[in-house]
């Protein structure tokens, strides 16, 4: 499975750096065999663009740093969004994600102290392949993500199998099988 991390990046200082680092540590316990299309590192305001031309062999430019990115949506098989601050280009990267063909299933975790205030970013649920949770300690993540991976056939049940390692997506398995 491919998954496609979003983060504040210009909104986030090094305590928030921290937490998404702890989220992503966790996203690769539920699924340490899922491909983390944008790294598995979190970044900050000061790393970000530095990070972006080491990996990409790339200058940074908000040009070449969209295409980039949407490049990577259009790879993914799921979108996780972790939600620290405000974000602008998280609105725009989740817009560009929802209103493609095809919109891929969008896991939308934030922190308790960065709300969703913005009301065309709430209850998308309701029209698109979105799961929200709130979080406090980014433990209580777990469960959710679980949900959301099992919700939108991403994954095989983590519990049965025997590797304790299998994350797919729908097209890497195969079709489901009947019970009968």
């Amino acid at each position: 499975m491919k998954l496609f991390i979003r983060q504040s990046f210009t909104q986030a200082d090094r305590f928030q750096s921290k937490m998404i680092q702890q989220v992503i540590n966790v996203l690769e316990k539920e699924c340490p065999s899922a491909n983390f299309l944008t790294g598995r590192r979190a970044m900050d305001r000061d790393n970000f663009a530095a990070e972006f031309e080491r990996i990409t062999g790339i200058q940074f430019s908000p040009a070449k740093f969209r295409e980039y990115r949407l490049n990577l949506i259009d790879e993914s098989d799921a979108l996780v969004f972790i939600r620290t601050s405000m974000s602008e280009s998280s609105a725009f990267e989740l817009s560009y994600n929802l209103h493609s063909t095809h919109p891929k299933p969008v896991f939308y975790a934030h922190w308790h102290q960065a709300i969703i205030e913005t009301t065309l970013l709430r209850e998308l649920e309701e029209d698109y392949p979105v799961m929200y949770t709130q979080f406090r300690s980014v433990t209580d993540i777990r469960t959710p993500f679980r949900t959301f991976l099992n919700a939108y056939g991403l994954s095989l049940d983590v519990m049965e199998s025997t590797q304790g390692d299998v994350c797919m997506s729908r097209s890497e398995r195969g079709p489901k099988q009947s019970p009968l």
